[in-house]
């Protein structure tokens, strides 16, 4: 467009210059030609070779205007050409920025060497870099959208695993803000701080219980030490008390035998001596007597000493091993809900799966998930998805058998193992729980809220592992979902 309007200029120049070159005439009508066959002359080229009188007044008047007009083209375009060259300085940069954003379309990579050209020109690509930019910020959304559903996932997963851990004091103060913060879906930098800080508290808590552990498993082995010791001593002891004793029993023995002998051969007086010796000796055996029942009692009282120990360490086994014991069911339980976890569903659906290739016996796998809950919580808020959850929990708890495990999967998702089921009268339970979940009058906010859920179910057949099960259940969960949800599908 410029080299158009240079060419534009420049003939009208000529044009002005051939008009000053004209001879001036007396009379506009001389050779019948007139002002017309001057402008023809002029656009003939032989504006020059004419000469005479003064021009015609019109012909000044338009020669003036000409060159005024000449002048704010030739002004025109100057400012043009300024124009052009910061507007093709600006597209270029808004290109080279569009280059180095990622996933830049491969479009916008072959319009950089032609900006690049000085004398190239940038209005023919304004078009196409729009399109680039459009096509950039569309690329940009969709990677946001990812990151948020990425961070969205990772934080369900953290929450997850939260529930399946139990600290008290600081540290379980400290989870539980946690907890709430992730409920918030914060910036990926945050989310990293977290992500740190509980790996912190996991490995402060195993450090803690490892200690605990160790203090207590030190005082055992010295209690155990101590008893050994004690039962060493008083069995070596035992041995020499009975060997005393046994000495003791033989000496007076003696002493008794000898004290018949004598009375039978000896006169009075010799008979008063000897039984005077024997009664000293026999007096010797008695406190040697009492000597060995003072050490018997002694005995006696640290055997007792020993017991005691012996009770207090038992009672204080019994508690670590209930601690233990305690500590391994909340292991297995889901802080939220208050069923079984993942992991406790994994072990019993182990076992129930062996049980099942011994036996024989039916087992029923059933996949239950809550309809449009990310609404809930996003109309109403976490706490309140919370609660729908604690709520929806006990009522499946509470409408099945008392043999059936239940367990939370994850998120909004349950899992009930039926155990020794009637094929036949599967759908009855699980249909009736449907529509008792339906009926529960939630309120949230002041408003009366419905919500469902939607059933897969599968029974394990011959040839079945338990992940082909599991996946028959989903698929008959997924086939529920797309047949408009609130319903029941058996595979």
């Amino acid at each position: 467009m410029l080299q158009e309007l240079t060419a534009v200029i420049a003939g009208l120049g000529n044009m002005v210059e051939a008009l000053e070159a004209l001879p001036e005439q007396t009379d506009s009508d001389q050779d019948g030609r007139g002002l017309l066959v001057q402008w023809h002359k002029l656009f003939q080229g032989q504006g020059s070779q004419e000469q005479g009188g003064p021009r015609p007044p019109e012909l000044t008047q338009l020669l003036a205007g000409l060159q005024q007009h000449l002048a704010r083209l030739r002004r025109y375009h100057q400012q043009s050409g300024r124009l052009q060259q910061v507007l093709n300085e600006q597209m270029l940069q808004a290109a080279q920025c569009l280059s180095r954003l990622p996933q830049v379309p491969a479009r916008l990579q072959s319009l950089l060497p032609e900006l690049e050209t000085p004398d190239a020109g940038g209005l023919h690509h304004l078009g196409p870099l729009f399109e680039c930019y459009q096509q950039s910020l569309e690329l940009a959304m969709r990677e946001a959208r990812q990151q948020r559903q990425f961070r969205a996932d990772l934080c369900q997963r953290l929450l997850q695993l939260i529930d399946e851990l139990d600290y008290n004091g600081t540290s379980g103060e400290e989870i539980s803000s946690i907890q709430q913060r992730l409920l918030r879906q914060p910036e990926n930098t945050v989310l990293a701080d977290l992500c740190l800080r509980l790996i912190e508290l996991v490995i402060e808590g195993c450090r803690s219980e490892r200690q605990h552990s160790t203090r207590f498993l030190a005082r055992l082995n010295d209690s155990l030490e101590d008893m050994q010791s004690h039962f060493s001593a008083s069995v070596i002891e035992g041995r020499n008390l009975a060997s005393d004793r046994a000495r003791d029993d033989r000496s007076l023995a003696g002493e008794l035998k000898a004290m018949g002998e004598s009375l039978g051969r000896a006169d009075n007086s010799r008979l008063r001596e000897e039984i005077a010796e024997r009664v000293h000796s026999i007096t010797q055996l008695l406190s040697h007597h009492e000597q060995l029942q003072e050490r018997e009692q002694a005995l006696l009282q640290r055997l007792n000493e020993v017991e005691t120990r012996l009770h207090s360490m038992q009672h204080e086994a019994a508690e670590y091993r209930h601690r233990l014991t305690s500590q391994n069911q909340k292991l297995l339980i889901d802080h939220l809900t208050q069923i079984y976890n993942r992991t406790a569903l994994n072990e019993r659906l182990e076992s129930e799966y062996r049980r099942w290739l011994r036996h024989g016996d039916p087992l029923a796998i059933v996949l239950l998930d809550i309809d449009h809950f990310k609404d809930i919580n996003d109309n109403f808020g976490h706490l309140a998805g919370d609660k729908a959850l604690r709520v929806i929990a006990r009522t499946i708890r509470e409408n099945l058998r008392e043999t059936d495990f239940v367990a939370r999967f994850g998120g909004e998702e349950f899992v009930v193992l039926m155990l020794n089921v009637d094929p036949g009268l599967v759908s009855r339970p699980l249909e009736q729980l449907r529509k008792k979940i339906e009926s529960i009058p939630f309120r949230f906010k002041d408003e009366r809220v419905t919500i469902t859920i939607s059933i897969g179910a599968t029974l394990l057949q011959a040839g079945d592992s338990t992940t082909s099960a599991m996946e028959r259940a989903d698929q008959a969960l997924y086939q529920a979902k797309h047949a408009g949800r609130n319903r029941l599908i058996i595979d």
